[in-house]
């Protein structure tokens, strides 16, 4: 049974192109842009580990998100990939993040998660609060979901490539490791996005 995942939010100032890096400051900001909407986090990542321990953080503390869309003159973008990195904190050298990478998107639907499967999960626990020591190590997922609730480039047609576009992403991951660790994953972005055109790939949705 799914659990429900708690949820920090958080608005998001910043805009780097291509590949957006967001760090949070606890107030609400416009964009710089012309009458653009502020970026946004809310996420939280959460591990069970074969002794029954539990762990967590907020994936918001510091945040890496990637994206390719396809392009088409008589449609929106649409999402086709994506990379999310949450990490603990924005420390160099601090070991506790989890990476999502994510290809053949077709919009919203469930998602496998495993080495032979278009979605990824990787994660670093040594630098976690509250992790065993028995299991502070770097981990690949095996198996899990990925479940998209919403994906979105904007509502404008046209080709976008090299100019940014607002990003919406919201859903949630469950994976679990060879070894029996388990996580899951909740999060909500909204940021900006250098449009880059995405290679041809095929839809990876579990109900195409």
């Amino acid at each position: 049974m799914r659990r429900p995942i708690p949820h920090t939010s958080h608005p998001i100032p910043l805009v780097v192109a291509l590949v957006t890096m967001l760090g949070c400051t606890g107030k609400e900001e416009e964009d710089s842009g012309k009458g653009d909407l502020a970026q946004r986090c809310t996420s939280q990542v959460q591990f069970r580990f074969p002794d029954d321990t539990t762990a967590q953080y907020d994936g918001c503390n510091d945040v890496m998100v990637d994206a390719t869309y396809e392009f088409d003159p008589d449609d929106p973008p649409e999402v086709r990939s994506f990379k999310l990195q949450f990490a603990r904190e924005n420390t160099p050298g601090d070991d506790c993040w989890m990476v999502i990478t994510s290809r053949g998107i077709c919009g919203a639907g469930d998602y496998r998660i495993g080495p032979t499967r278009g979605t990824t999960l990787e994660f670093q626990t040594h630098d976690c609060r509250d992790v065993p020591d028995a299991y502070e190590a770097s981990f690949t997922t095996a198996t899990g979901t990925l479940t998209i609730e919403r994906v979105s480039g904007g509502n404008e047609h046209g080709n976008f490539t090299g100019q940014r576009l607002r990003t919406e992403l919201r859903g949630e991951a469950e994976a679990t490791t060879t070894e029996g660790v388990e996580i899951e994953v909740g999060f909500d972005l909204a940021v900006y996005i250098d449009g880059e055109d995405a290679e041809e790939s095929s839809c990876r949705r579990l109900d195409d």
